[in-house]
Parts: C-alpha cells; structure tokens; sequence
C-alpha cells in the first residue's frame, strides 16, 4: 500500500509538519485556554481609556474605544479559528498516520497469513497426500501404485501376506460394492508384484511369518495368528477351515519363491545380491501395511501407500483406509521403521549398502 494520501507522506515524522506554527504553545498563545484573559485584558483596556477621556481632554472616545475592541474581538476570533483549524488539521493527520500504520500491520500480517497458506498448500500439493476407504478401492490404488513403480530404485513392501488381496477376494467377492471383481484384481496384483522384483534395482518384502512353533496341531505363526484367522472371523462367524488355511499358506508361500527366484535370475539387483541382502523378510508384527517407492529421478522422488490395516485393527478390514503420500520426510520416516521391523537397520551389510547408494 502506498503511504502517500492526498499527496502527503503520511507515514514521515510529524515534527516536520507545519500545519501549526507552535507544537507546544504557552498559555498566552494558546486562544482555547487564554480567550477569557483577553476578553478580560480588552475590558480593562476600555475601561482606562474611558478612565483618561478627562485627561485627554476629550481626544479618546467611545466610538472609539468600541472599534478598538472589535477590532481586537475580530483579530481574536480569526486567531482561534486558524489555531482551530491548525489543531483539526493537525490531529486529522495524526488520525491518517494511524490508519496507515494501522493498515500497514493489517497489510504485513495479512502478507504473513497468506505466506503461511501458500506454505501450507505447497506442502500439501507436494505431499500429494490423499485419504482412500474401502478395501476394494484400496486395492485399485495399489495396483496403479505398483504399475507406475516401474524401474524404482527401491521398493520396500511391508505386507500381511505375499499373496496380497487373494485371502479376503476369495472369501468374500462382495467385500466392497465399488470393486466386486476383487479376486480379479488381487490377480492382477500379483502379476504387477513380480514385475517390479524383475525392474527394480532393490527389492524389499517383509511378510508375516509362517513358521510354526508348536507340534500341539495349533497353528501359532503370526500369519495365521495375525492375518488369517482375524479375517475369517471377520468375514465369517464361524472357525477358520484347515483347508482353508492349507491353501492360503501354499499360495503364500508359492509366492514368496516366485520372488526369489525373480529377484536371483534378473540382473537389477546386482548391488543387492553382491551384500548378500534376501528380498524376504519375515515378521511377527504387522502394524500396518505400507508399499513404499524410492526414485530420485522421479518428478516425486519418494512415494508411499500407507494402509491401516494390520494384526491390530483386521476386524476393521470392511472399513479398510490408506494414505498415499509423497512427503520426503513422511516416506523417510516409514522407510526407518521398515529397517527396525526386519532389522535391516542392525545389519552392517545393508548400512554399507546405503553409504553405497544413499536414499
């Protein structure tokens, strides 16, 4: 905003002002407070002269005297006009200067307002954050995340099983109306999958465990503790059949090699396979899952489809939720607690690796 109003600057000192010729007027040249000793001081100047027309023999008179007075009444009254007007003047000014300091705050804090907006929408379009519900619709997006990884310098994927999607499409076709075709498309998904072992560089896939721990005939690995059975229970209020689980685990595990054979016959994963790092990994936990992309040459360097749906909140899977994030901290951040889940972060094979090729 321009600080000239009216062609004044009204934001330069005031001491510079001469709209009044006295800043600071004693009592006598100030016509608010002295207009009664001069009325006072007229009158009695009227009143000598009246006193002395015998001694003057007559030279002074009345008339005289009278027009003395207006005169002095007059030149009075236009002395207090002037000073009022000075005065009026001078405050409206004083009034100008604070609107305009008022409304350069106003401008300034409107400016940091609308730095912090423009911030904030930045971060937000960089971020690309987006919220998806429903299982179907999460698997969609999942598989077109995977199709535009293509060529990544590394995925890390954080799964309850390998055979992702095929348990709950199999089980349930109608889990979400918008996508009734899931066991189609958790097809797809697995074709998708292998290709980007074959084309990227890293490859990484922490699964549930399937490794049983008792001979009591109770299934005790976290991938039918943690994933299977809660699903079943969900979807179905009735104990999860054997043959059930036997077919899950053979897919399972049928996938799982399907990886590590492409991961040892395609030639991408040189520096990998020379640290002698397995694109497997096992786990007994599974907070949520996370499908994790890392491209430097990417417009979006670091991308990441965060689902929640994991051993906690699998009751949960009819109202399954997913962020997609390309937030470089936030995918950072999920890529830390990837290394701590399969402790890839404790393997000195894998730190040399990253001073290698840095993220």
């Amino acid at each position: 905003m321009s600080s000239f109003v009216a062609g004044i600057d009204v934001t330069a000192p005031y001491t510079h002002l001469t709209f009044g010729m006295f800043s600071h007027k004693s009592f006598l040249f100030n016509p608010t407070q002295s207009g009664i000793f001069y009325f006072l001081l007229f009158g009695g100047l009227i009143w000598l002269g009246l006193s002395l027309y015998e001694a003057v023999n007559g030279h002074y008179s009345i008339i005289g005297s009278v027009a003395s007075f207006l005169a002095f009444f007059v030149a009075f009254q236009s002395w207090k006009a002037a000073d009022d007007g000075s005065r009026k003047a001078d405050e409206a000014i004083r009034q100008i200067e604070n609107i305009a300091q008022e409304t350069h705050r106003l401008a300034q804090s409107n400016f940091e307002i609308d730095q912090q907006i423009k911030k904030a929408v930045v971060t937000i379009s960089d971020s690309t954050r987006e919220l998806f519900r429903g299982y179907g619709q999460i698997l969609a997006e999942l598989q077109q995340f995977l199709e535009e990884a293509t060529n990544s310098e590394c995925l890390y994927i954080i799964s309850d099983t390998a055979a992702v999607g095929k348990f709950p499409a199999h089980y349930d076709p109608n889990l979400h109306s918008s996508a009734p075709e899931l066991g189609a498309l958790a097809d797809r998904l697995h074709e998708t999958l292998l290709e980007r072992v074959r084309d990227s560089r890293e490859f990484y896939i922490a699964t549930l465990s399937d490794d049983e721990t008792t001979t009591d005939g109770q299934h005790a690995n976290s991938l039918y503790q943690h994933y299977l059975l809660p699903i079943w229970q969900t979807l179905h209020n009735e104990p999860l059949p054997e043959g059930h689980w036997l077919e899950h685990l053979a897919l399972h595990q049928r996938t799982i090699r399907q990886i590590q054979d492409a991961f040892a016959f395609y030639e991408g994963h040189r520096e990998q396979r020379e640290m002698g790092l397995e694109p497997c990994h096992k786990l007994t936990t599974l907070p949520f899952q996370a499908y994790i992309r890392v491209d430097l040459e990417h417009p979006e360097p670091f991308k990441a489809l965060i689902i929640f749906v994991g051993q906690y909140n699998m009751n949960r899977i009819q109202d399954a939720r997913a962020m997609m994030t390309a937030d470089p901290e936030l995918v950072r951040t999920f890529i830390s607690m990837f290394e701590s889940l399969t402790q890839l972060d404790n393997d000195p094979r894998y730190q040399q690796l990253r001073k290698k090729l840095p993220l």
